[in-house]
């Protein structure tokens, strides 16, 4: 499956920070990709900590989102962190503190609960910082394009989640995923 892949930080800044990024690496399954995205006042170490234990990552099993959204400092260093790994036709979610995990399917954006979820085409996953993201409608407005010039591009789907994101003003970070 080809899938498209972007991060970004929306909103603005007050007395917290958030930070988020799409990750590749190779496990003995394959090539699993992560989507991360937290809200602390010390994001960035906490986007680095759960990179350092994805680094360690040797297997995707069912706990292994879990495992990588926990590899953060507790709060208020870290106050959310959602992780979505995508690893074939299914995609392994899990968040701890404000930070969820979404999928928009058939134009309608869901919630996910922890846990293995499939992956069809034309799906798209959302690691959110924060709690928020409105469900029942279409997360997505504008048009994404495809990203067939490079196996593994972060900036494919950054005009689409600009686009998603503008109504909101509270600060959020996602990174998102399209499957095609």
């Amino acid at each position: 499956m080809a899938t498209q892949f972007g991060a970004l930080v929306h909103g603005r800044r007050a007395d917290t920070d958030a930070a988020s990024s799409v990750e590749a690496r190779s496990v003995e399954e394959g090539r699993v990709v992560a989507l991360v995205a937290v809200q602390g006042n010390l994001a960035t170490p906490s986007l680095e900590g759960i990179k350092g234990a994805l680094a360690r990552l040797a297997r995707v099993s069912d706990g292994a989102a879990a495992t990588l959204a926990a590899a953060t400092p507790p709060p208020p260093y870290c106050s959310g962190a959602s992780v979505v790994l995508l690893l074939g036709d299914v995609a392994h979610v899990a968040s701890t503190g404000g930070a969820r995990c979404y999928r928009e399917r058939g134009g309608v954006l869901e919630e996910l609960a922890a846990g293995a979820h499939d992956a069809r085409p034309g799906d798209a996953f959302v690691a959110a910082s924060h709690t928020g993201l409105r469900t029942g409608q279409a997360f997505f407005t504008t048009d994404i394009r495809s990203a067939a010039d490079a196996e593994f591009r972060n900036d494919a789907l950054d005009a689409a989640l600009g686009s998603a994101l503008a109504p909101y003003s509270a600060l959020v970070a996602v990174a998102a995923a399209r499957v095609d």
